[in-house]
């Protein structure tokens, strides 16, 4: 839900904009604004599109793999993203506490404490981290995932009380 007020709030800050122009003025730092807001959105939406199944996932090896080596493959490679995504985000976490206890500021026009901007990444990545660990958890277990929860959800036949998704 954050990730879509971010993505209205560039909205509003482009045609903002727009018509400042036209009304041959600016905004001070709003395209500043705008590009904070789409870091927000991209980083807080990571994982909601990470548990809805809509990441690329490369399926080449677990689909020519069948059983204990297809689950083997699934959580060794839920084992290594948790471990990239759990580093990327504690260094996040790291940064933004430093730029906040250091008191840094933006260099647009109008000077913004750094940790507030730079917040939204912290949080969207640690929230993805923690959605691809529940994830290994999941396929530890050998329990479904969510991602191929909505894989099967996607490639079951649609039934005639559904609508056509395809027209």
């Amino acid at each position: 839900m954050l990730a879509g007020i971010f993505l209205v709030a560039i909205c509003v800050i482009v045609v903002a904009q727009i018509i400042a122009r036209q009304m041959e003025t600016i905004i001070p730092s709003a395209d500043q604004f705008a590009g904070f807001c789409l870091a927000a959105t991209s980083f807080l939406g990571l994982a909601y599109s990470f548990r809805s199944g809509s990441h690329i996932r490369v399926t080449l090896f677990t689909q020519a793999l069948k059983g204990f080596a297809a689950r083997m493959f699934v959580v060794i490679a839920l084992a290594v993203a948790t471990a990239i995504s759990s580093l990327l985000a504690w260094e996040t976490l790291k940064m933004v506490g430093q730029n906040a206890a250091r008191g840094e500021v933006t260099s647009g026009l109008i000077p913004i404490p750094l940790w507030l901007p730079q917040l939204g990444m912290a949080v969207g990545v640690t929230l993805f981290a923690i959605a691809i660990a529940e994830d290994l958890v999941c396929a530890v277990m050998g329990r479904t995932t969510a991602f191929e929860q909505h894989e099967l959800n996607d490639s079951e036949p649609d039934s005639p009380d559904k609508a056509p998704t395809n027209q």
